[in-house]
């Protein structure tokens, strides 16, 4: 049988999203004391699965789990949820907020509630613990003065009583999960999300670099994520989740690109992407004036890359002896001849990608010649 970890004890949203994930199948549930935990008993294949928190709509990114994905190659991202989160506050029977100096909850359930706890509970202390059900058995066990911020179904489990309802700051909050197990999985079917982790080169421009193989080839980033690397001061690497699958043309040559730019390129995983509608709005109709603005964009890529490449023919011309030097048959055929292959393989004209470059060689012939013409004395 399937075993399924997440992190415990009973009555967390991590729980119910494993619920939610199961389904009918037939799998054991295992609560786990912290997320390493989880991580660390997929790696070493007591469970087949864990559920993570990822990132959260008020809060952001779940950092830890970052970490735990970076430190653990063996572990692939096989699926992802969106869960609607609601926090309630509970208390022992017969509390009431006057009666509240200490508020537990996860760490993320506290953040995501510090508007209505500085307004409604000022004075209260504000503690921190593993998870929002830990929390909810710690005030059962504890004084009337205790609250928790949890879930309904952790009030049920713990005899609680829900004195607020819905106390979280924004009513649409909601939590990304991740499934992770020690294998791929297929993904062909639906549409696909590709997590990745990335180490740049340290260079000027290195991010530039890599987000624009993307962005020219249309391909939607719909996470960027920066850690520390843990090697020295300033480096980072960045996590990136991007709509597309592996097999697709399109994603397949940006990451040949960038691995090329970069230090390393690791994939996190390739999955179906969530459809819930609870948590997405779903995709927008481009309109004209976003679709031009991209094309301006592409075409300022361009131009930019042009001015570079001019700046390296200005470099080989320094190499170059005299004038008569500077006219290269050969190699004018082969970049044209390049020029055509690629041109034909993303659909293109290869004649007039041909003329185009033609009469960019003739450019750059001319800044070379008057470039060694100045040299003469």
């Amino acid at each position: 049988m399937r075993r399924i970890a997440y992190l415990g004890p009973r009555g967390t949203f991590s729980e119910q999203a494993a619920l939610d994930y199961a389904g009918d199948q037939s799998v054991e549930l295992v609560p786990c004391e912290s997320l390493q935990e989880v991580c660390l008993g997929v790696a070493d294949g007591r469970y087949t699965q864990g559920v993570l928190p990822l990132e959260n709509l008020i809060e952001g990114t779940v950092n830890p789990v970052l970490d735990l994905l970076l430190e653990l190659p063996v572990l692939k991202i096989q699926a992802e949820m969106m869960l609607p989160v609601a926090h309630h506050l509970l208390v022992q029977p017969g509390s009431a907020v006057r009666d509240i100096r200490t508020v537990l909850s996860h760490p993320q359930a506290l953040a995501q509630c510090r508007r209505y706890l500085a307004r409604k509970l000022p004075a209260a202390k504000l503690l921190p613990v593993e998870s929002t059900a830990l929390a909810a058995s710690m005030v059962a066990g504890g004084e009337k003065t205790m609250a928790a911020i949890g879930t309904t179904a952790a009030a049920k489990h713990y005899n609680l009583t829900t004195l607020e309802q819905n106390i979280q700051d924004r009513s649409n909050n909601c939590t990304r999960f991740v499934v992770v197990g020690r294998e791929d999985i297929p993904c062909r079917e639906v549409p696909c999300k590709t997590s990745l982790v990335v180490s740049l080169l340290d260079r000027p421009g290195a991010l530039y670099s890599i987000l624009k193989e993307f962005a020219w080839r249309g391909i939607n980033l719909t996470r960027i994520e920066s850690r520390p690397a843990r090697t020295c001061l300033g480096e980072y690497i960045f996590f990136i989740d991007l709509e597309g699958h592996l097999g697709e043309p399109a994603v397949k040559e940006a990451l040949e690109d960038i691995t090329a730019l970069s230090r390393q390129v690791r994939i996190l995983g390739c999955y179906p992407a969530c459809q819930s509608a609870g948590c997405q709005s779903g995709k927008k109709e481009e309109t004209l004036e976003e679709l031009r603005a991209d094309i301006d964009i592409i075409d300022r890529q361009v131009i930019e890359l042009l001015g570079k490449r001019a700046k390296l023919v200005t470099r080989v011309g320094e190499l170059k002896q005299n004038a008569g030097q500077v006219r290269d048959p050969a190699r004018e055929a082969q970049v044209l001849a390049q020029v055509r292959r690629l041109a034909q393989h993303h659909g293109l004209s290869p004649d007039v990608l041909e003329t185009v470059y033609r009469t960019l060689l003739d450019y750059f012939v001319e800044l070379q010649v008057n470039q060694l013409t100045s040299r003469v004395p």
